[in-house]
């Protein structure tokens, strides 16, 4: 029975041909790629709609208020809020610190440089950091200083090894603090 079977797909084979073994590989690969791409993207298309849906619903359920538009004036003023005062740029450069010294870095001196928005009313504080200690710890605390302070930016960095085998690194950072202004 086996060898039956064996000389039947011999036979259909040579039936066939090239052109008929070229279009069943290629039926076979649509089959594979449908599966493998078009019905996760379908499915994540399906997903996307019920919470698109579901969002409509919430939004409309959402009363009167969901459609009432807040003055500009009043979102430029919540704006503003969101940024430290003037007052308080100690208290940013002293969490800046206290992150240095958790990564063991040492600010021994630092340069600060303000500067008031022209048309805003946010103030600039930059501040240039010479740092020195090993590159990872280096770039743990920046990225602790992004993740920590969203008011801070980082405008530059450099590094600078002075042998190829030093474990220390020479940085030079300048963070830019933004401050809002006393209105």
């Amino acid at each position: 029975m086996n060898l039956h079977l064996t000389s039947a797909i011999r036979r259909e084979r040579h039936q066939l041909g090239l052109p008929g073994a070229l279009g069943a590989g290629g039926l076979a690969l649509c089959l594979g790629l449908y599966f493998s791409i078009l019905q996760p993207a379908e499915q994540r298309r399906d997903e996307a709609r019920l919470a698109a849906n579901s969002l409509h619903k919430r939004i409309a359920q959402g009363g009167p208020d969901s459609n009432q538009v807040v003055p500009l004036s009043e979102q430029l003023t919540a704006f503003y809020r969101l940024f430290p005062s003037e007052q308080d740029s100690t208290d940013s450069i002293g969490k800046i610190a206290a992150i240095a010294k958790r990564h063991g870095l040492v600010l021994q001196q630092a340069e600060y440089k303000a500067q008031r928005d022209k048309t805003g009313k946010l103030t600039r504080l930059q501040m240039n950091l010479p740092l020195k200690g090993e590159y990872q710890f280096i770039r743990r605390f920046l990225a602790d200083v992004n993740a920590e302070m969203e008011t801070v930016s980082l405008e530059q960095v450099q590094f600078e090894r002075q042998k190829v085998g030093d474990p220390l690194v020479d940085a030079k950072v300048r963070l830019v603090i933004h401050l809002g202004t006393a209105s």
